[in-house]
């Protein structure tokens, strides 16, 4: 039935008005509607701290990823004078492509916050007359844990070749501070005994070539750590075919010859700590 003219112009004029009130409704909803957050200030990546080590003043830093608390990995160098880039004192290299910094970049990269530090003598590190290894490590370790940024459940050892034996020598003590979520090993020089002291995950990641590696530092200790009188402790052993000593390899980088951490054993690394 067709509508006479005066109800169809009514028709339109209800509909012009639901029309119009929908509108601004929809624009008082999109008024009160509480603005996006804002995305976290990103906080900086390196941070510049010392500690003392006996009579050495220590120049060191934390690495973090941009944003929120991450875990930490503390990374305790191969023994004597090195710094927290992985070079020896007169070296003309660019100090970010020494190994310790390179393998810094690629733990930040994966969400990890790193300790590094001068050993003393080299860096910025002051010589100290009576300060070791030993010392340096522990302190450093217990500087490390105490940044507002850093998980406190998730803090990891990582020793590098001798620094290996710096870490298992003293390992009571760090615990002491702050119990480590879990222990690496890079190319180990620890034995079965000294390993069953380290109430913590461990990770070996040994070159595969030396009987040494593959059994005094590797098969033994897991051996060692399984024992009831241990506490059946876990541990991981992965030896690389072909590995160099010390887990490095001679590159290229820009036309330089550096060295870098073999790449399995980075990817092995990571692996590792995410999982823990």
């Amino acid at each position: 039935m067709k509508l006479p003219p005066h109800h169809r112009m009514r028709g339109r004029r209800l509909a012009g008005l639901a029309v119009a009130v929908a509108a601004a409704a929809s624009w008082q909803l999109a008024a009160a509607a509480p603005p996006p957050p804002k995305p976290p200030l990103a906080r900086p990546n390196r941070i510049q701290t010392t500690f003392k080590s006996v009579d050495s003043v220590v120049a060191a830093e934390w690495d973090f990823p941009p944003h929120g608390t991450v875990p930490l990995v503390v990374l305790v160098p191969v023994i004597g004078r090195v710094d927290r880039n992985g070079l020896r004192p007169g070296s003309d290299l660019d100090p970010e492509q020494g190994i310790y910094a390179q393998l810094t970049r690629a733990l930040v990269d994966a969400g990890f916050g790193v300790f590094r530090y001068d050993q003393p003598g080299a860096g910025r590190s002051s010589p100290g007359r009576f300060a070791t290894d030993r010392s340096t490590a522990l302190e450093g370790y217990t500087k490390a844990v105490a940044h507002a940024r850093v998980d406190p459940d998730r803090v990891f050892l990582l020793g590098h070749a001798s620094g290996t034996t710096t870490i298992a020598a003293i390992y009571p003590r760090f615990a002491a501070v702050q119990p480590p979520a879990g222990v690496v090993f890079l190319d180990s020089a620890v034995g079965e005994y000294d390993a069953a002291r380290i109430k913590a995950p461990l990770l070996i990641i040994n070159p595969g070539r030396d009987p040494d590696n593959r059994y005094r530092y590797g098969e033994y200790v897991v051996e060692a750590r399984k024992r009831p009188e241990a506490g059946r402790l876990p541990t991981d052993l992965v030896l690389l075919k072909d590995a160099r000593p010390g887990l490095v390899e001679p590159k290229k980088v820009n036309g330089e010859r550096v060295l870098v951490f073999d790449e399995r054993a980075v990817r092995t690394l990571i692996d590792w700590l995410r999982r823990h």
